[in-house]
């Protein structure tokens, strides 16, 4: 698997590829347009020489320098003028002219001045999405396909709701998530095996990255590995590990799927409250998905993390049958 510094490289190769492509393009249809209308041709040459005949002048001291742009400016307004009068003419768009870009915010360059641009940003999301295979997930697992007759319609006693009335209440709840977006809401979604949790996870991300946000999902298994792995073998590149926190700091959201279901350890404890903490302090937000109740958390792990859940996180609770095996035997 490609580090996340070893994808933006790519991507930077990518965006000077597709500049490239763009001039290239640029080229050929200024050819053809100045191959029908030679004008257009001699007004690109003329205000070219403009500039250097104006810089050659003030340089030499030969004439007043404000003066001399004042000139070019007027001059430059001139064949501006005609070449548009040239374009209209012939019902010709002057952006025939330009290079046209993927991206006009940035001009393909993933940044504007020092700040990446959100075209670059997605672009590195794809790619890490595209590792993860999550891509394959959220085609088929979206809001549009949440199956509500899955679900029992009968009310439960201990709940004092049915658990197609429950899903469509954590379903109504998901869409404001994704709606009132960086509002500092975490969400912890629990519940047995088989009832939609990482469904709705899907759902959530889905939405967000066609909105523009940057989403990183893991299940709980990938990041811990991936953790110790960073932690444990000093031999790794120490880049990586940096780009591997960041990518875990600064994702608008990062998605924890199966918490529970890791090796638990001193380590994973200690690094799941590092994580949540630290985006805390970011003002990131988190979903986290898991079997387990509130009282599990607690036993599992310390009370410095389960505080984090129970304290800062919106609980959605998932009950009912298993819908992957009514699914199953619906086919």
């Amino acid at each position: 698997m490609a580090t996340r510094t070893q994808i933006f490289r790519e991507i930077l190769r990518e965006y000077d590829g597709l500049r490239t492509e763009k001039v290239a393009e640029l080229r050929e249809r200024k050819a053809m347009l100045y191959a029908r209308l030679p004008r257009l041709e001699e007004i690109e040459r003329e205000m070219s020489l403009l500039g250097t005949k104006t810089a050659r002048l003030v340089l030499g001291g030969t004439a007043d320098p404000q003066e001399m742009i004042d000139q070019l400016k007027k001059e430059q307004k001139i064949l501006e003028q005609e070449r548009s009068e040239i374009l209209a003419a012939n019902h010709l768009s002057p952006k025939l002219l330009e290079v046209e870009y993927v991206c006009p915010k940035c001009k393909d360059t993933g940044y504007i001045g020092t700040e990446q641009c959100i075209c670059l940003k997605r672009h590195l999301m794809d790619k890490l999405y595209d590792q993860s295979n999550v891509r394959d997930m959220i085609k088929v697992e979206n809001f549009d396909n949440f199956d509500f007759s899955l679900y029992s319609g009968v009310q439960s006693r201990e709940e004092g709701i049915s658990p197609k009335g429950n899903a469509e209440k954590l379903y109504r709840r998901a869409l404001a998530f994704v709606e009132e977006f960086g509002n500092g809401a975490n969400l912890l979604i629990y519940g047995g095996t088989g009832l939609g949790k990482t469904f709705l996870c899907n759902c959530i991300a889905k939405d967000l990255l066609e909105k523009g946000h940057t989403v990183l999902y893991l299940t709980a298994g990938q990041l811990f590995r991936k953790l110790e792995e960073q932690r444990f073998h000093k031999d790794d590149d120490e880049e990586d590990a940096k780009d591997w926190d960041q990518e875990l700091l600064e994702a608008e959201l990062l998605i924890i799927d199966d918490l529970g279901t890791e090796f638990s350890t001193i380590f994973t404890a200690s690094e799941l409250f590092r994580i949540v903490n630290d985006r805390k302090l970011a003002k990131k937000a988190v979903v986290i998905s898991t079997n387990l109740g509130p009282t599990e958390l607690m036993s599992l792990y310390s009370d410095r993390v389960t505080s984090r859940f129970l304290g800062e996180f919106e609980q959605m609770k998932f009950f009912g049958e298993d819908i992957r095996i009514i699914k199953k035997y619906q086919r």
